[in-house]
């Protein structure tokens, strides 16, 4: 069992950096014209979607609100392995004789709060329906958890996440991820099975094995999905970013480090490329709200923007994401369940999904995208609880 010094975190901003954030932000000129005409979508996010997010988020945004939600939760920090780790942990406020513990493990643009709408349902049940105790872990570099040191890989975050759930004085418990998160459940399936019993992710990369005359039509659409985001041709028209975070994170992230209009583009980019086209016309006030929280985090917990990079520095590439997953020594080796939202970046079927690991639950979905647990937390929460009561034993 490990031992850990677990403190009590205080996650209030200080009023003056929320108005020093205020007076940047309404210091900040704006572009009136596209990078060429017609730009639309092929240069980055539509310059009119720019000005929409950028209103919304300077003018209509209730910080206060965002900081009473952030810090109705219990915050901690710990040590491990000389890295500071911040964590949420909510009890199970009912049914806690038979509730079981759930790590959450998020990715990158975003930090522990894309599962603020995950917390509450899972800790604190309607009825008699399955209870959680929940750990929301940040990943080393992200808002209050410390940099990793060089080379630190995603599978060395699994490691401290299990010793971290283990601190806590859970000798078993199940997990959930996408996005990064997705390699960190697979490596916990993989080589932690004796503690974590259970994985459930949103993410899958992976290809059939089936001639292509034998495709499903979802495994059409998803390979279409797969090869829009990862191929060759859009790899080089799109994944600009990753290469510059994975070649110079020190380059961008000072770049953004002190510049809330630069975190919002190379952040809010993700929020129009990667989710549900439904969300697009920026409408949906909860959603907005949550993009905007998870911008503020990034300009308050400098130099998070720029550790926060190191996850592609140091991990598998977008091109390698396949190969990676069937490798044996990363396959999932406890039952997994996975949840295929429709514009997620690869959403396979259940028996694509197998090729990586034991695919014990599936469920498909027409709607959703990449960040499930902010587009689609209810179905999200109703698949967790579904697939942890059912394979955890």
């Amino acid at each position: 069992m490990t031992s850990l010094n677990i403190q009590k975190f205080d996650p209030t901003i200080p009023k003056p950096e929320v108005e020093r954030l205020w007076r940047k932000l309404k210091d900040t000129r704006l572009p009136e014209q596209p990078v060429v005409p017609d730009a639309g979508a092929d240069y980055g996010p539509p310059l009119d979607w720019v000005h929409k997010l950028y209103s919304k988020w300077s003018n209509e945004f209730d910080w206060e609100a965002a900081q009473r939600k952030i810090s109705s939760w219990n915050h901690y920090t710990t040590e491990i392995e000389n890295l500071r780790l911040h964590f949420v942990h909510e009890t199970a406020k009912c049914n806690t004789e038979k509730a079981i513990p759930v790590l959450l493990v998020h990715g990158w643009p975003g930090s522990w709060f894309e599962f603020s709408r995950c917390i509450d349902p899972l800790s604190n049940p309607e009825g008699d329906e399955q209870a959680f105790h929940v750990v929301v872990a940040s990943i080393p570099g992200f808002t209050w958890s410390s940099g990793p040191p060089r080379d630190w890989t995603l599978q060395d975050t699994a490691r401290v996440f299990n010793k971290l759930m283990q601190g806590l004085g859970y000798q078993t418990y199940v997990a959930q991820g996408g996005d990064w998160g997705h390699w960190v459940m697979r490596e916990l399936g993989a080589q932690y099975g004796k503690t974590c019993k259970v994985i459930h992710t949103n993410m899958c990369p992976s290809e059939p094995t089936v001639p292509k005359e034998q495709w499903t039509e979802r495994e059409v659409t998803a390979q279409k999905m797969s090869g829009w985001w990862l191929g060759k041709p859009r790899f080089e028209s799109h994944m600009g970013y990753a290469v510059e975070m994975r070649t110079r994170p020190q380059t961008i992230g000072i770049a953004l480090s002190d510049n809330p209009v630069g975190i919002m583009m190379w952040v809010g980019e993700k929020y129009y490329e990667l989710v549900d086209p439904k969300f697009h016309d920026l409408e949906n006030k909860d959603f907005v709200d949550d993009v905007c929280t998870t911008l503020c985090l990034y300009f308050f917990t400098s130099p998070s923007i720029m550790t926060s990079c190191l996850c592609y520095t140091n991990n598998v590439r977008h091109e390698d994401y396949v190969d990676f997953n069937t490798k044996q020594e990363n396959l999932i080796k406890v039952p997994f369940g996975f949840s295929s939202f429709r514009y997620d970046i690869s959403p396979v079927t259940q028996r694509t999904a197998a090729t990586t690991g034991d695919c014990k639950w599936f469920r498909e979905y027409d709607h959703g995208g990449h960040f499930a647990a902010l587009e689609s937390s209810k179905e999200l929460v109703r698949d967790m609880r579904e697939c942890f009561a059912e394979l955890y034993h």
